[in-house]
């Protein structure tokens, strides 16, 4: 099995023992050797002392100035045998022993050649050599007469062997604490590495890599752009298509407060509101957008959120195709519901000979299209507009309704910063609003719904009014431009007045209502034509 074949626990585990063996086999040499060495540092000082107090022993120096080691042999071997040394010799002048712990070796010369600087320069110091009895750390200091002339000197030693010894027993108690200090690693080691697999998901380190590499491509393939949030509110992930969207630069945005790098965004609410957003309209950075949201959780704990949105010019492509074919659609159905009346009624007339009749309704019938689309094309000069209205028109009529489009409606060039198909959403759905509104009337002969539009002077400016059941007192207008909120009961309403006032913010304009409740609504958009800085 290779070592990518073994699972992250047994690797952590492998690579902590190793390493806990190698650092606990060398701070055990470490140690090993730092007490050896004040062992053998303290077994010379001790040596020296010994060596000193000898040197100015009068029986020591009686028997160095006869060369009578009878005087001295047996109080020496008593104190070597005391402090545990392994030699004490004296020697003289000559660096003959005088005494030494063996009887035969005395009269003899000293060995290890380290005898110079108390014979020679009369110094005290501690070496290193190797005697007749082996290697030994050696305490040495002069004997003086009474004159101060150097007479001898006197060695006293330890073995190094006998150090050795005395500190192994060291070097055993560090390799047993390095086995138990090797068995907690382990348990240690597999402990972090639960830990570490738990936090991401139970994945190895090499996988969960690859999954994130795979996200992150995953997300710069992606056309909506995508950012999440921490729980401090720091941005902590943006796809390309979000930097392109945004106008931000992701190496000077990570890891940045999100209100910082964008303050028109609210996306740090939801981490205290905690509720997710889906289909609003934003306008981030002066790019209108169709953003969701969501909260990121773990553990049931709200650890940040994340934000997808897309430029709603993109969206309103299809949308504005979908609502051209829906107008056409209603179109059609509106006429072919009224020429299917119409046809009948001619039908009629003819099998009763009334042919007059039948010319006068087909004459009515064509001047009224005539007059309306005339009217709608010298009034209006954007096609998507215009169509809206004779839309709505015809949509009227099949309601059993009728839609006035004032005289004075004039509707040149649009402005280039406002486009056409948000004004089809605001007429459209102030239109419906009306159309609603006039029908929750008791029944009766309906008033005209009434438009007009204009663009004299600085504004465009949006006017339906209704003869309806008017706004209920209960609803502040806020509250009826908040999304969801609807005077209507039916599920999925209360979008319409919310789109108005969306796009009337992100133009700067102004939206009122003049309503009075049982007598009918006025609504009127203001757009600037010039967009405010």
């Amino acid at each position: 099995m290779s070592w990518r074949d073994l699972s992250f626990r047994r690797r952590l585990l492998v690579v902590m023992t190793i390493s806990g063996i190698g650092k606990l086999l060398i701070l055990s040499l470490c140690a090993f050797l730092y007490i050896k060495h004040w062992e053998s540092q303290d077994s010379g000082d001790k040596a020296l002392g010994v060596a000193r107090f000898l040197a100015q022993s009068p029986i020591v120096i009686s028997a160095v100035e006869q060369n009578a080691p009878t005087l001295i042999e047996e109080k020496i071997e008593r104190l070597r045998t005391s402090i545990g040394a392994a030699f004490i010799v004296v020697g003289n002048k000559k660096g003959i022993r005088i005494a030494h712990p063996i009887k035969e070796r005395i009269g003899k010369a000293m060995q290890g050649g380290d005898n110079q600087q108390a014979l020679q320069l009369g110094e005290s110091y501690i070496s290193y050599a190797k005697g007749s009895l082996g290697h030994s750390v050696r305490g040495k200091t002069p004997i003086f007469d009474q004159q101060g002339n150097i007479i001898g000197v006197v060695s006293v030693g330890y073995l190094l062997t006998t150090i050795d010894s005395k500190v192994s027993h060291f070097l055993s108690f560090f390799l047993g604490m390095a086995v138990l200090v090797i068995f907690a690693n382990a348990i240690i080691a597999n402990f972090i590495a639960r830990r570490f697999q738990k936090s991401i998901f139970g994945f190895e380190p090499e996988a969960f890599g690859r999954l994130y590499k795979e996200q992150q491509v995953t997300l710069s393939t992606l056309r909506e752009g995508v950012l999440s949030i921490d729980a401090n509110g720091k941005l902590r992930s943006i796809n390309k298509s979000a930097c392109d969207i945004l106008g931000i630069d992701p190496k000077q945005s990570l890891n940045q407060l999100f209100i910082e790098v964008l303050p028109d965004s609210d996306l740090t609410k939801l981490l205290v509101t905690q509720q997710s957003e889906h289909d609003i309209e934003l306008l981030l950075n002066g790019q209108a957008v169709i953003a969701n949201r969501e909260l990121i959780k773990m553990d049931g704990v709200v650890i940040g959120a994340v934000s997808s949105f897309r430029r709603k010019d993109e969206i309103s492509e299809l949308t504005t195709q979908l609502s051209q074919v829906k107008q056409y659609a209603d179109l059609l159905r509106s006429q072919t519901h009224e020429h299917r009346n119409k046809l009948n009624t001619i039908s009629g007339l003819i099998q009763l000979g009334k042919i007059e009749e039948v010319q006068q309704i087909i004459g009515q019938e064509s001047q009224r299209y005539q007059k309306l689309i005339e009217f709608l094309r010298e009034s209006i000069s954007e096609p998507m507009i215009a169509g809206v209205l004779l839309g709505k028109s015809e949509r009227a009529r099949e309601l059993g309704l009728l839609l006035d489009i004032e005289d004075g409606t004039q509707l040149s060039v649009l402005p280039l910063h406002i486009r056409a198909e948000d004004m089809v959403t605001i007429i459209g759905n102030l239109i419906d609003n009306a159309f609603e509104a006039t029908l929750s009337k008791p029944m009766g002969d309906f008033a005209p719904i009434v438009v007009s539009i204009t663009d004299f002077g600085q504004e465009v400016i949006i006017e339906v009014e209704d003869k309806g059941c008017g706004l209920p007192q209960a609803f502040t207008f806020k509250q009826l431009t908040q999304r969801g909120v609807s005077t209507k009961s039916d599920k999925g309403r209360g979008v319409g007045l919310h789109l108005i006032q969306q796009l009337v913010d992100h133009y700067r304009g102004e939206f009122t209502v003049r309503s009075h409740e049982g007598q009918g609504t006025l609504m009127t958009i203001y757009l600037p034509k010039e967009l405010k800085s």
